[in-house]
């Protein structure tokens, strides 16, 4: 009787804890969106049956996952084969990219602090008598009108191309702080001490190598049986 009760008590707290874990995936999916969440469910299954797969053919898919997350906190990450061109595609091509990154609106590079001004951010800027990019990011509000907020920095060297430096700056992305993934992360920031270090960084503007953040997700010993963490894993260091 006492073995039944034991056995009992134990489904119940186990029960439980799936029913956390499973409504806290589906937290969230329902912040980051229905569309975007098909992306990264398309994302998912390629990055473990292409990528892990081709990678680890002899490993399960848990362990696939913790030998990719050892192998970059070593920084062994040399003979890799790469993600499938369908995923990156997929990606690229998706509203979901624009919902963890934003990229800037236009380029320039300026002379010196005395061919800038103020913007419509209001944001002062320090006098500098060398050239230096200049970057604007256009921010649509829920009511449909504009914003723009701007960031200065990146001193040019004598002879640099300016063209080329225009081209990279445009194509470098920024953590979008007002799109869904991060306030999906931050709707399951108590999960975790890795699910609040990971909000909280990114939400401060703090950044971590893919070897540092995989490193965390170690020593926490995430749930790589977990399907919102197999989700954060790909996004995180896989586009």
């Amino acid at each position: 009787m006492k073995v039944l009760k034991l056995f009992i008590f134990l489904f119940f707290i186990t029960s439980c804890s799936d029913k956390k874990s499973e409504n806290e995936t589906s937290e969230f999916d329902r912040v980051l969106g229905e569309e975007n969440v098909k992306t990264l469910d398309l994302l998912v299954s390629d990055f473990e049956s292409d990528f892990l797969k081709r990678q680890y053919p002899d490993l399960n898919t848990e362990d696939a996952y913790r030998q990719f997350l050892n192998e970059l906190s070593d920084q062994k990450t040399a003979d890799w084969k790469g993600i499938s061109q369908k995923s990156r595609d997929q990606f690229e091509s998706s509203d979901l990219r624009l919902e963890m990154y934003e990229f800037p609106d236009s380029v320039w590079i300026l002379k010196n602090s005395s061919f800038d001004k103020i913007e419509s951010d209001s944001v002062a800027f320090l006098e500098d008598p060398n050239p230096y990019i200049k970057t604007r990011f256009k921010h649509t509000n829920p009511d449909g009108t504009t914003e723009y907020s701007f960031s200065r920095g990146g001193e040019i060297t004598p002879g640099a191309d300016y063209d080329s430096i225009i081209y990279q700056e445009s194509k470098t992305p920024r953590i979008n702080y007002d799109g869904k993934y991060l306030k999906a992360l931050e709707s399951i920031k108590d999960k975790s001490n890795f699910h609040r270090m990971l909000f909280e960084m990114k939400k401060d503007g703090q950044f971590l190598f893919p070897y540092q953040t995989a490193q965390a997700m170690l020593d926490f010993d995430l749930d790589l049986n977990s399907e919102l963490n197999r989700k954060i894993i790909v996004l995180e260091f896989a586009h």
